[in-house]
């Protein structure tokens, strides 16, 4: 059911003490590096209190809310056909259900009380879904639930995430954002579609973040028992290749498992596979949950300590100037800044530009494809029309001929058209990348001319475009739309009048078919092509304005302490040494036992 993504190591006392002997040793430092004390102390106590985050993670609509809802055996958080999770909802334990919806403005926490909501769900909805919370605009950062489910007691703490790949980009946004603050994940598909290529690039920065990643296959309710042993052959197919072994993948029928649950139901909560998935994140909780726990807060200090490591060595190269030295080469800085956000807006024109052609591109396929469909597909059908009489025996025809038709027709041109797309905007991707690499190395350049500080450039595979392959649509139309039905139409309806009728309509529902699955193609490569160029943009800028952001603090706070005397500013130096090299021989311990 679950995979390692990365061994877990021993010695959580040296663990403790790592976290502890850092956060001490800035201290002594100024207060520029008490965000950092404070993440440090904060994963200090969840690894005292044993406080193991387990997140429930995948697309869109895969059922993850009904999913906690079954673990918990209640009907707690909101759900929808409609994407609902737009924000990080964390479960823990409670002797009584309560939650707390806290904000990122002064505005005080939201406290559940049933006199004024009915529910808890009921109450969630204002805040955590798109409906109640369109955007967010509620500016709620986090919502906190006590529930008394014995999975909790344990120091569990579970995270309903918004999903990915919806329409709402910023839910993308906020799942990815949410993996630095898990220990572990419950990845779900479904087979509605298979898995996409969304869900796997998501997949793949899980595996590098998280080291345990749970994979359950949901909604086999609405498969056959053939359909589910392919779906899952499918799915281990699709993992292997991110995976060093083959994927534990366990089917189940979340819906089917919370009904069974709230009504007190042992077989069809068995039945349902939700039984097995309890057992084992049970057994799991009981036999590796506290490894786990140490594995993931070593991957954060390593982090924190990358950061941190940064600031000091910016902070000591800038202590070393004198103060006219030092104002020459921030007036250089300051110079040089200008230029970049002139190449900036440029590298941002041009990939505005071309993601206008590469989508003009798109337009023209997909009126390709609908050009081709109804050649293929319409033509056909007018052959039916002009040689069957008989209406029942036309409408039938024309329905299995649809059945066939389009699924073939549109799996083909799927396929065609995404891989025509995909390459072209990966190519254009590469492009850019190496000019912003370009870009971001002219600014590491200056780093490293003022302070002789390396910079870390984005590599170039870290740009793609990302696709979820589009389906067709299966839905075909009723038998006559006729509310007289066709016994009564033969009776009261003239033959020449029926037939008419129902060629014109059989004509107008292959139009809508072939229409609906093509805008379905444009809609869904459109939106990958939006979302990645999207990205590419908001990377580039959040690099940039890290380099500049970092370069420019250390040199403010270097002038600072020249400014002061000087045997402080001799001390200041002595301190950032001191800091350093204890922050340097913790990393080397942290990042080797991370590497192991």
């Amino acid at each position: 059911m679950y995979e390692s993504n990365r061994e877990a190591q021993p010695g959580v006392s040296e663990l403790k003490d790592s976290l502890l002997s850092v956060a001490a040793s800035l201290d002594v430092l100024d207060g520029e590096y008490a965000e950092y004390k404070k993440q440090l102390h904060h994963l200090h106590e969840r690894l005292v209190e044993g406080q193991f985050r387990l997140a429930v993670l995948g697309q869109f609509k895969r059922g993850k809310s009904t999913l906690l809802n079954a673990l918990l055996g209640e009907y707690l958080l909101p759900t929808d056909i409609l994407p609902v999770t737009a924000i990080p909802t964390f479960i823990r334990y409670s002797p009584e259900i309560s939650a707390c919806v806290y904000f990122s403005s002064d505005r005080p926490p939201e406290v559940f009380t049933l006199t004024e909501y009915s529910s808890l769900a009921d109450f969630l909805v204002e805040f955590v879904t798109e409906a109640g919370n369109p955007h967010n605009q509620h500016q709620v950062e986090r919502v906190e639930i006590g529930h008394p489910a014995k999975l909790l007691q344990q120091g569990v703490i579970l995270i309903d995430t918004p999903g990915i790949g919806s329409t709402h980009r910023h839910n993308t946004e906020v799942a990815y954002q949410i993996l630095p603050q898990c220990d572990a994940a419950l990845f779900l598909v479904s087979p509605d579609p298979p898995i996409t290529e969304v869900e796997l690039d998501y997949l793949k920065e899980i595996c590098q973040q998280l080291p345990r990643t749970f994979y359950l296959l949901n909604k086999i309710d609405f498969l056959s028992e053939p359909e589910q042993i392919a779906s899952l052959k499918f799915l281990a197919d699709q993992l292997a290749s991110l995976l060093q072994g083959p994927p534990q993948i366990l089917p189940v029928s979340a819906r089917k498992g919370l009904e069974a649950r709230v009504a007190g139901d042992q077989q069809g909560w068995k039945e349902s596979g939700m039984q097995q998935v309890d057992q084992n994140l049970i057994d799991f909780f009981a036999r590796e949950k506290q490894q786990t726990l140490e594995s993931s807060i070593r991957r954060r200090l390593s982090d924190q300590l990358s950061h941190i490591s940064l600031q000091l060595q910016l902070s000591l190269s800038a202590l070393k100037l004198s103060e006219d030295e030092l104002n020459q080469r921030i007036e250089k800085f300051r110079q040089s800044l200008p230029d970049v956000e002139r190449e900036k807006l440029a590298s941002e024109d041009m990939l505005s530009g071309d993601l206008k052609r590469i989508e003009l591109k798109l337009g023209k396929e997909v009126e390709g494809v609908r050009q081709q469909a109804k050649e293929a597909i319409l033509t056909k059908l007018e052959s039916y029309f002009q040689t069957i009489s008989d209406t029942e025996t036309l409408e039938r025809m024309v329905r299995d001929e649809l059945s066939v038709q389009i699924p073939q027709f549109f799996s083909v041109q799927m396929r065609r058209v995404n891989e025509l797309i995909h390459k072209d905007a990966t190519d254009l991707l590469s492009l850019h990348q190496n000019r912003s690499n370009t870009l971001i190395e002219k600014v590491r350049q200056n780093a490293a001319d003022l302070f002789s500080i390396p910079y870390r450039a984005p590599s170039a595979h870290d740009s793609y475009a990302t696709f979820a392959t589009p389906s067709w649509d299966r839905s075909l139309f009723i038998s006559d739309m006729d509310p007289l039905g066709q016994k009564l139409s033969r009776k009261f309806l003239t033959y020449k009048f029926r037939h008419r009728r129902t060629i014109s309509r059989l004509r107008e529902e292959g139009r809508r078919l072939i229409n609906q699955n093509v805008e379905q193609i444009n809609w869904t490569l459109r939106r990958g092509l939006d979302e990645s160029f999207r990205q590419f943009g908001a990377d580039l800028a959040e690099q940039l304005d890290r380099t500049i952001s970092a370069t420019r603090a250390a040199m403010e706070v270097a002038l600072q302490k020249s400014e002061e005397q000087g045997y402080a500013t001799v001390s200041q130096e002595v301190k950032l040494k001191q800091v350093l090299d204890q922050v340097t021989q913790v990393s080397v311990q942290v990042d080797e036992a991370v590497s192991t």
